[in-house]
């Protein structure tokens, strides 16, 4: 069994030999002061680098957080306009509503695309998705507490439940009792914007200017 002394000396022999390989790197080991410190220098930049790809890449999946993120906390822009993608279902088809939107926002949805597609075709009363428009003025966002911050959840509800109920051809899927409750809206992350989110705001909820975004009313 090797000592950890003799790896190094097997990892100094390897390191030396690949050096010497360049015409470059050859020179910089002339002297042992300068093969001392060319050597150090790269087993330095090999170390960081490994801690950088290790440290980043368990931020990436959520392992651990960003270590300064307490100090230097992200401070949302407000939205300023936003495309709306959307369809309606019926009530009964809530919970393969949920199961859709779910696979939708799992990483490499690729693999469960056949599921989705079936999904589609199944749950929506509309071949393909409607694509709106909307642009949030200062009157859309300035009787807030934090208007800085924009629109909020509940008015964007607002404002497509009037698009509903104003346009000739979705008003036919519409019925008196339609509330903002039966308008599901999902982020740029496809994950379902909760009622409990209706007085925060879009910028806060993952929807940001210029995104596209799903709504679907349930009927």
């Amino acid at each position: 069994m090797s000592t950890p002394i003799e790896l190094l000396y097997k990892y100094e022999k390897l390191l030396t030999e690949y050096l010497q390989s360049n015409s470059f790197t050859a020179n910089l080991l002339i002297t042992p002061v300068s093969k001392f410190i060319t050597e150090s220098l790269v087993i330095v930049f090999v170390l960081l680098l490994s801690y950088e790809i290790i440290y980043w890449s368990g931020i990436y999946l959520k392992l651990w957080d960003y270590h300064a993120k307490d100090i230097f906390g992200e401070v949302p822009i407000h939205c300023s306009h936003v495309y709306v993608r959307l369809n309606i279902i019926d009530s009964g088809n809530v919970d393969r509503l949920n199961n859709y939107y779910h696979l939708k926002s799992t990483r490499n949805n690729f693999y469960n695309w056949k599921k989705i597609n079936e999904l589609s075709k199944d749950i929506f009363k509309l071949n393909k998705y409607i694509k709106y428009y909307f642009e949030f003025s200062p009157e859309d966002f300035e009787m807030n507490d934090e208007p800085e911050f924009g629109s909020t959840i509940e008015h964007l509800r607002n404002k497509i439940l009037l698009l509903v109920r104003d346009s000739d051809y979705l008003n036919q899927f519409s019925h008196k009792d339609l509330s903002i409750d039966d308008v599901k809206v999902y982020n740029n992350r496809y994950q379902e914007v909760e009622a409990l989110e209706n007085n925060n705001y879009l910028s806060k909820c993952h929807i940001e200017t210029g995104n596209t975004i799903d709504v679907v009313i349930v009927i």
